[in-house]
Parts: C-alpha cells; structure tokens; sequence
C-alpha cells in the first residue's frame, strides 16, 4: 500500500476553530486551483479539477458535492467538509453565470484546459501525466 499525502490538517479537526481552519484552508486552495485554470466543466454538473499530487485530473459532481480525491473520499462525507477540488468548482460554476468575455479565451481543440494528457512507462509502470498543450500555448 503506498503512502499518499492528503490535504491537511492530518489529523481529523476536533475543535470548532480546527475545523474552521480546515475550511478555510480548502477554499483557498480550491480558489488557488480555479485561478491558475484547473478546472474544466465536461457536462451538465460533471467538472474535471487538475490534481496537485498525481499530474491527472479528479471527476466533481457537483449537484451530489462529491469528488474522486482521497481527501473527499477519507474525510468528506465523513466529517461533513468539501475538498478544494469542490471549492474550485464552486467558484468556478459561480463565474459562468456571468462571464468576463474579454478575459475568456477561445478554446483550443486538441486540449482540455491547456493542458494535455500522456502516458508515461516509469520502470515497468504506466502514469498519465498533463503536460501545457503547444497548440494554444496557455
């Protein structure tokens, strides 16, 4: 089993202010997520959020609040806490309502977000990796 690092606190928030200060860290790290462009709605309330730890991407549903992250997965439902990937897409489906068309740029064709995915043999073992697409060159 390997060892995957999961958004702090590590441990589970206790106090109301532990628990304060984990949302508060989610929803900046979920702004951080939205504004350096990772995220992507793929259809109806299904979003794709770019992954800090493994290159990918994690699916959002968010009519359910739910996400594919281990973060979400260990401690979200359980604790009754979202995960940045949710964040992100909250604010990201907040900014569709009203778009900046000056700030948008079209979209490229051959990329999902500016990035593209390929997968990479490391000794023995396939990973997918997301790599800047040098077609729109976002």
């Amino acid at each position: 089993m390997t060892n995957r690092r999961i958004a702090q606190p590590a441990h589970e928030p206790t106090t109301r202010q532990d628990r304060w200060r984990a949302i508060q860290e989610r929803t900046t790290r979920g702004l951080l997520t939205f504004n350096a462009g990772g995220v992507v709605c793929l259809e109806g309330d299904l979003w794709a959020v770019r992954s800090a730890t493994h290159g990918g991407f994690h699916r959002v549903d968010l009519g359910d609040e739910t996400c594919t992250c281990e973060d979400f997965v260990h401690r979200g439902r359980a604790d009754d806490m979202n995960c940045r990937h949710i964040y992100a897409v909250a604010i990201a489906h907040a900014t569709r309502r009203c778009p900046r068309r000056s700030q948008r740029r079209p979209s490229c064709p051959s990329c999902f977000g500016g990035y593209v995915t390929i997968t990479v043999e490391e000794d023995g073992l396939d990973a997918l990796l997301a790599v800047p697409c040098r077609r729109c060159k976002r």
